[in-house]
């Protein structure tokens, strides 16, 4: 049995406590996938700490975590310590975090966020400055009657540049748009079928394998769907998983966060070999 040292910030979050009030580590999982909580990340000064927590974590190369809390990005360092808040330049656009990855791109890692209150997706440097972002749906007949249909949860971009949004909170339509965020096309919809979605939470390019896939946490039909990088079906993965709403990758492994309370962790086959909680 072995006990997993890698750091799984899509997982778990404990309040600060005192030292003296700190329990100790609670080991979680199965096999070869064992981990253990530590207790007091992160810490605060006195008068801050985590607030709303509706929204996504990320981290970055040098190890810092990012915090969603609403309309405010926290920094924790590679110490646990918190090192303050992401403040925007060229532009007021943290409302309603909800996902959010860190991703290089053309040499710098951008802070990709999702933001369906105000219907955008936007890429911020960490210094706050808005690198680009893409407003509203995809201008196309029929497919929205209303702005305030679209409610974009996720996105991601892939090493060539294409861009992939999850609208779910909205129709549940994933959109793709190539490297100069040009329209593409869309998939899914809402339904239950192979190839639709009923709340598209997620959304992650699966870079492990000989070609890159598109994993995309179908939350309320509790299962992942595996598509090519042009949004062709591949199948389904629906190990009784419980509302799935977000997915990360860390080395080989595939962790999968379910609303119901658990993590449920891969192998680059998609086997299962652990469930936290």
């Amino acid at each position: 049995m072995k006990t997993c040292s890698i750091f799984l910030p899509v997982v778990i979050l404990l309040l600060p406590l005192h030292a003296a009030d700190e329990p100790a580590p609670v080991r979680t999982g199965q096999g070869d996938g064992i981990y253990k909580t530590v207790p007091g990340w992160p810490s605060y000064p006195e008068g801050k700490g985590l607030g709303n927590l509706h929204g996504d974590l990320a981290s970055d190369s040098k190890g810092n975590v990012y915090i969603a809390t609403g309309n405010t990005i926290q920094i924790i360092g590679p110490d646990g310590k918190y090192r303050g808040d992401i403040r925007t330049k060229g532009g007021k656009v943290f409302k309603g975090v909800h996902g959010m990855k860190v991703r290089r791109l053309a040499g710098e890692e951008l802070l990709l966020l999702a933001m369906p209150r105000i219907k955008r997706v936007v890429a911020v440097k960490p210094d706050g400055t808005v690198a680009w972002q893409i407003i509203g749906p995809p201008q196309v007949p029929g497919m929205y009657e209303s702005v305030g249909e679209y409610n974009p949860t996720d996105m991601d971009v892939s090493s060539d540049g294409r861009v992939i949004i999850a609208d779910g909170y909205g129709k549940s339509l994933v959109h793709l748009y190539d490297k100069d965020r040009n329209y593409l096309k869309s998939f899914g919809g809402k339904g239950k079928g192979e190839a639709q979605f009923d709340v598209c939470h997620n959304i992650l390019v699966d870079s492990r394998g000989k070609k890159s896939t598109l994993l995309i946490s179908d939350r309320q039909n509790n299962r992942l769907q595996q598509y090519d990088m042009a949004g062709n079906f591949i199948r389904t993965i629906d190990d009784q998983l419980g509302r799935p709403c977000a997915a990360d990758i860390h080395g080989n492994l595939l962790a999968v966060g379910e609303l119901d309370g658990r993590v449920s962790l891969y192998d680059k086959d998609y086997k299962l070999i652990s469930r936290l909680g």
